[in-house]
C-alpha cells in the first residue's frame, strides 16, 4: 500500500502541504481530550526517530567495542553492526505497522458502527410502517403431521375407496 505524495494532487506546493500537515499534527497534539488520532499522521516522524535511535545505539556499541580492541571493533563494525542495524529497523517497522493497523481497524469499526446505526434506524422505520398495513400471512412450509394422524388419515382414505 503506497501513499500518494501530498500536495501534488491538490495543486498545492509541497511545502504548503507539509506546513498544513504540520499544523494539523500540532492542533491534534493540543487536543487534551484525545478526540482526534494524530498517531497516523506522526508515523513517518516516529519511524525516522526510531531508525535514528537504532543507528545511535549501534554507533555507541561500536565505540565501546573499539575501546576493548581494534580487531574486535573492526569485526563488530563490519560484521555485526550492519546485521543489528537492519534487524533493529525491521523490528521498528513491524511494530509501527502493527500499531497503525490497530488504529485503522478502530477507525473502520467506528465507520461500521455508523452504518449499523443507520441501518437499524431504517429497518425500524420499515417495521413500523409494515405494522400499520395488514399484510397476508404466507406459509412457506407445511406443518408436519404426527405419525398417528398420518396412519388415521391413511386408514380413512382406504375405507373411503371401498
Amino acid at each position: 500500500m503506497k501513499a500518494e505524495p501530498r500536495g501534488s494532487t491538490d495543486g498545492m506546493p509541497a511545502w504548503a502541504a507539509a506546513r498544513s500537515e504540520l499544523s494539523e499534527v500540532l492542533v491534534g497534539l493540543t487536543d487534551l481530550q484525545l478526540r482526534t488520532i494524530v498517531t497516523t499522521r506522526m508515523a513517518p516522524a516516529i519511524y525516522l526517530l526510531c531508525v535514528a535511535g537504532v543507528a545511535a545505539i549501534n554507533i555507541y556499541l561500536s565505540v565501546l567495542v573499539f575501546g576493548y580492541s581494534l580487531a574486535l571493533g573492526l569485526a563488530w563494525t563490519l560484521l555485526i553492526m550492519p546485521v543489528l542495524f537492519v534487524s533493529g529497523v525491521v523490528v521498528v517497522r513491524v511494530a509501527l505497522e502493527v500499531i497503525l493497523s490497530i488504529f485503522r481497524i478502530l477507525v473502520n469499526l467506528e465507520t461500521l458502527m455508523g452504518h449499523v446505526v443507520t441501518l437499524k434506524g431504517q429497518t425500524e422505520t420499515i417495521v413500523d410502517r409494515t405494522e400499520i398495513i395488514e399484510l397476508p400471512r404466507i406459509q412457506f412450509w407445511k406443518p408436519r403431521r404426527s405419525r398417528k394422524n398420518q396412519d388415521q388419515d391413511d386408514g380413512q382414505s382406504g375405507t373411503d375407496a371401498h
